[in-house]
């Protein structure tokens, strides 16, 4: 359980692994017992892709995604705490969604997420599409002959695909598209979703949809922001996603509109209620125009768990932690219910 305090968290991840000899640092990256410095630090524990479970049941639970999966934002301080059901603060930082996952479901969680990553790069790491070769901007680094229209960055990842293939899953939580890879075409992205759940094979899976302020979103640009006073509850993109999946997809924009601020103990400002009348999250859950905070993340964690418990994906009450239903707060959801 991770309470305030540090050393009880890196305690809690380190102790399953020290059995296999090797510790997580980063991505792929394994660090041998008695090698120098293996006293890991907090960060390092953050940068590890598995997240042991506390409870008996030994399904496994992979995420895969892009930044907002990996956890990028995710920040430090008094603003990464939380209060939890039983009046306890729990300590937010540097926490991705799948790591506080793990602690509300009590199952292993892995996370797949490679920032940068398109859609179709994430179905090419978790094996969906076939592997493709890409040109490295590095290779044009100081060739002025090359033009940056003829440079395509990889975010292949040979690494996190080995991880993958190793652990497809019995649960699968998707989240892809923000960096583009779809051609603005939502067909496109639905059948790269239905790929990637077939490649799986599982049952179980969640669609998570982009957190975006409506308008801004790289990945869909044929969005335009919402106008004062017309704030509808999805845009086009969450719209043909949840026609495609039903309950499987969640709109965590607008779970985190709703009760974002309420989950992470905050309360709304003027700025928010007016931010949330444009379909708009909360800034005080962001650590930039995209990316969410450590309270952000662990408020979209909450609405992946409880999805998941509705539809019968894992069960309420077996992980270390818990938290308090939201009550939400209605002016600040005013023209997204």
């Amino acid at each position: 359980m991770r309470r305030l305090g540090i050393a009880l968290a890196v305690a809690v991840l380190v102790a399953p692994l020290a059995g296999c000899g090797r510790f997580p640092m980063g991505d792929g990256l394994w660090m041998q017992d008695g090698e120098a410095g293996a006293q890991l630090s907090y960060a390092d524990v953050y940068q590890g892709r598995f997240y042991p479970g506390t409870g008996d049941d030994t399904r496994e639970i992979v995420c895969w995604g892009d930044s907002m999966t990996q956890g990028v934002g995710a920040d430090a301080g008094a603003d990464a705490l939380v209060l939890l059901a039983d009046g306890e603060l729990y300590d937010t930082s540097h926490q991705s969604y799948p790591q506080v996952l793990s602690q509300l479901t009590g199952l292993d969680t892995y996370n797949f997420g490679v920032a940068g990553a398109t859609s179709e790069e994430i179905a090419v790491m978790q094996g969906a599409l076939p592997w493709t070769a890409l040109d490295i901007a590095d290779a044009a680094d100081g060739d002025p002959d090359v033009g940056d229209a003829a440079i395509t960055v990889s975010r292949l990842d040979p690494e996190v695909a080995e991880a993958g293939e190793e652990h497809t899953g019995d649960i699968l939580v998707l989240e892809i598209g923000s960096n583009g890879g779809w051609g603005d075409d939502y067909q496109v992205l639905i059948d790269q979703y239905r790929a990637m759940i077939e490649r799986s094979g599982c049952e179980d899976y969640l669609i998570l949809g982009d957190t975006d302020d409506p308008g801004t979103s790289v990945g869909d640009t044929s969005q335009e922001p919402f106008t004062e006073g017309y704030a509808p509850r999805e845009t086009a993109w969450e719209a043909a996603l949840s026609e495609a999946f039903g309950e499987r997809f969640i709109n965590v924009r607008v779970f985190l509109i709703k009760h974002g601020l309420d989950i992470s103990g905050l309360a709304p400002t003027e700025e928010d209620v007016a931010d949330a009348r444009l379909g708009c999250i909360s800034k005080q859950l962001r650590s930039d125009w995209t990316h969410l905070n450590a309270r952000g993340y662990f408020a979209k964690a909450v609405a992946i768990y409880r999805r998941g418990v509705r539809l019968g994906c894992w069960s309420a009450g077996e992980g270390s932690i818990d938290v308090a239903v939201p009550h939400g707060h209605h002016q600040q959801a005013e023209g997204q219910r």
